[in-house]
């Protein structure tokens, strides 16, 4: 068996066959696209394997060669005269991930982790998610109601992550490739290495704003609202600025700053490297120091007149035939279509957002205190984060107005479906007015005014109604009307019993007087009855 031949396997269900015919076994990785494409023949004695690579199979590495699985996406079959063959391309199966479609929708939620948002892609695939280093949380805006694969890409924009595959196994980082020693000198004419470059999107002299028009002027050192690359020229300046409008510290702001400029300082160039050609012009060129897409490369420009890194961002290979391939190095990474439009949609969203945050009451902002809350209405808060306003949803399911204490206690709120307003506190006030007051007990320390009449419900439990004034015991106590007796009492100090004056039916002051006494002991006997003496 030649060196050169293949060692590519075909999976077939449970069945494998050896591809050791297949032929120009090619690997292409770029930041987006990850897939192997080879050329296999048609033979007499080898009909069953040329039936069995059609789409959906898998063809794989063997572990020395990485291990890595790929699904069959399109075949072509060719004829050149008495020759036929399939040109085969598979994808990697982490590609597949793009077979799946998320229904769900997030129009914002802040303060997402990663983790939250990977289990929401990992959920009914076959896919295990990794996370490998440390990021924010974010917030969220207009992700979902797509196909898995697109949303993965989005998540990695938002985060700043990237992505790399390791067959069913997808894990994220904050830069995926290494640092092997792998180095690079570009001559002019030179050959084995093709330098395309341009300054469209360079800058050398940094305007950087914060907050409320926040700048870096007045610190150490800064006398002025920019900063300058070391790379600046005054005669051939590039200048442009960032805006960070949440970021309230100059330092906060200077650092970013210097992030920013470190990206776009020097101009954007693309070296394409062919390694055997290379090799033979530059006996220090390694190929095997490059390992894939995201290794660091660094490139010495004799044109520029410094050397700077780069990084692998397209990487072509052939694993069966050794230092057979290519390396596209770039010390940028260029936005495709799909990053144009999420940055678009992105940038929409943040907008909204900034200018909910900094919204203009009557002309004046007066202080952060109004925001969205996690999508779920807007609130009002402290200077110490503990939210006491929300209008929207108030709690699952449950839409309206809502106030909290400082506990987070509902204290105030409404009923939507019936519009009646609840209190979980005391009500304290000068006036309240009213058709009806209902409730258990009613305590005043004052005076009680009522315009017409005082109604005391009946009750199987007589004693249980009585109107008292003055201390209990010692005042007058008047029963309620159930009872056989009522008492009276009229501004002209007379007495009526059942609604009779007892002093109007005499004739005789001793009679009177007789019927005094009567009435007096029959008022006393009655009074006595009633309390139960």
């Amino acid at each position: 068996m030649s060196k050169f031949q293949s060692q590519l396997s075909l999976y077939v269900g449970a069945m494998r066959h050896i591809l050791a015919y297949a032929s120009e076994v090619r690997v292409y990785q770029s930041f987006d696209e990850n897939y192997v494409s080879f050329v296999y023949p048609c033979m007499e004695d080898d009909e069953a394997r040329y039936a069995a690579i059609t789409e959906d199979n898998i063809v794989a590495f063997p572990a020395e060669y990485g291990g890595q699985q790929y699904k069959i996406r399109s075949v072509a079959e060719i004829r050149q005269g008495r020759r036929i063959y399939k040109a085969v391309e598979a994808h990697h199966v982490a590609i597949s991930l793009n077979q799946y479609y998320f229904d769900g929708y997030i129009d914002f939620q802040a303060a997402v982790p990663m983790a939250d948002m990977l289990g929401l892609l990992s959920a009914d695939t076959p896919y295990d998610f990794a996370i490998a280093g440390t990021f924010a949380a974010k917030d969220v805006f207009n992700w979902g109601e797509d196909r898995k694969r697109n949303l993965l890409d989005q998540l990695a924009e938002l985060y700043g992550a990237e992505i790399s595959f390791n067959n069913y196994t997808i894990t994220l980082s904050p830069q995926i490739g290494g640092n092997y020693g792998a180095r690079v000198i570009y001559r002019h004419n030179m050959q084995g290495i093709q330098r395309k470059s341009h300054n469209m999107e360079r800058i050398t002299r940094l305007y950087g704003y914060g907050k409320n028009g926040l700048t870096v002027e007045g610190l150490p050192g800064h006398s002025e609202k920019y900063i300058d690359s070391s790379l600046y020229d005054p005669d051939n300046p590039f200048e442009a600025s960032v805006t960070f409008a949440e970021i309230e510290e100059k330092a906060q702001l200077l650092a970013e700053m210097q992030k920013h400029l470190a990206k776009y300082e020097a101009p954007s160039v693309t070296y394409t490297v062919d390694f055997v050609e290379m090799e033979k012009i530059d006996p220090e060129f390694d190929a095997y120091k490059i390992r894939g897409i995201g290794d660091i490369v660094t490139v010495t420009d004799s044109e520029l007149g410094y050397a700077f890194t780069a990084r692998a961002v397209e990487w072509t290979h052939y694993p069966f035939e050794p230092k057979r391939g290519s390396v596209s190095l770039a010390n940028f990474r260029e936005l495709s279509k799909d990053d144009y439009i999420h940055e678009a949609r992105t940038g929409v969203k943040k907008a909204m957002r900034y200018t909910s945050i900094n919204a203009v009451l009557k002309g004046q902002r007066y202080d952060d205190s109004v925001s969205f809350v996690d999508g779920r209405g807007i609130g009002v808060s402290n200077p110490a984060g503990q939210e006491l306003v929300r209008l929207g949803q108030t709690s699952p399911g449950v839409y309206g107005l809502a106030m909290f204490n400082t506990s987070g206690v509902k204290t105030l709120w409404q009923d939507a479906a019936t519009g009646n307003a609840y209190f979980g506190g005391v009500v304290t006030g000068a006036q309240i007015n009213g058709s009806t007051i209902n409730g258990g007990n009613i305590n005043v320390n004052t005076d009680l005014y009522v315009g017409r009449n005082i109604y005391m419900e009946a009750s199987d439990n007589l004693n249980s109604k009585r109107l008292y004034f003055g201390p209990s015991g010692i005042g007058v106590n008047i029963q309620g009307d159930v009872f056989t007796y009522s008492l009276y009492l009229n501004a002209g100090n007379k007495i009526y019993l059942n609604g009779v004056d007892v002093l109007a039916r005499t004739s005789s002051l001793q009679s009177d007087m007789m019927l005094v006494w009567s009435n007096i002991n029959a008022l006393w006997t009655a009074i006595n009855s009633s309390r139960g003496v």
